[in-house]
């Protein structure tokens, strides 16, 4: 009786030992500066392009496109650059893009932004001094001709590895829980600032956010209500 209680005090010991060991959260991605080891071509595949249009009927879609070691890559004036393509939805001048490289903790994708017709020829670009602060993003914002068909977003090769220092004022919001005897309890948010310098690097891969809007009717639907 004896023998069987101790072992049955070790095996709870063990079970609650391994239930409170955590496995700690994996460090944050770094900056890609170089792109090894890939076969790049000189025109995007128009074939694979993401389509922009949301399978429900809606006047509002974010797509966020991871760009790693798996992304296809273009030569942009000799050098490699990583590059994932987009095809906009019936009646392109009826909606209002915003396209950037999403701010990550220790990293950000520069995003060089074309507009491609048919017949994948470039119609518009955007020069660097057009990319700015978009909400979370390093992006532009725009609206596309009705000539547009695809937007092609290029990681730059000439900011690749560059360091980049800013000073950050970031809203924190939680949700938490408070027991009440008479309703059982509930949530509440809260909300805090925090501010602080930041230190990031350009990067080949990262994150790209789209974000579509319909100026009238819904996604590709201009008559849409």
């Amino acid at each position: 009786m004896t023998k069987t209680r101790s072992a049955f005090l070790t095996l709870t010991l063990v079970t609650l030992a391994t239930a409170c060991s955590t496995t700690p959260p994996p460090p944050p991605p770094l900056a890609v500066a170089e792109i090894n080891g890939k076969t790049c071509t000189d025109k995007p595949d128009l074939t694979k392009a993401i389509a922009l249009t949301p399978k429900r009927k809606a006047q509002f879609h974010t797509i966020a496109t991871n760009v790693d070691a798996q992304s296809a890559c273009l030569t942009l004036d000799g050098k490699p650059s990583n590059y994932v393509v987009y095809a906009l939805p019936e009646v392109p001048s009826n909606h209002t893009l915003t396209i950037g490289g999403a701010y990550e903790a220790m990293r950000i994708l520069w995003p060089l932004v074309s507009v491609l017709n048919a017949e994948g020829q470039p119609i518009r670009n955007f020069p660097a001094e057009r990319v700015t602060n978009v909400g979370s993003t390093l992006g532009v914002q725009f609206r596309p001709s009705d000539e547009a068909r695809f937007i092609l977003v290029q990681t730059n090769p000439q900011s690749a590895g560059v360091e980049v220092k800013a000073f950050e004022t970031q809203l924190i919001t939680q949700t938490n829980y408070a027991y009440n005897p008479y309703n059982y309890g509930g949530t509440y948010t809260t909300q805090y600032g925090r501010e602080g310098a930041t230190v990031r690097k350009f990067s080949h891969e990262g994150v790209v956010s789209v974000t579509i809007q319909a100026v009238a009717g819904k996604i590709g639907l201009p008559n849409e209500k």
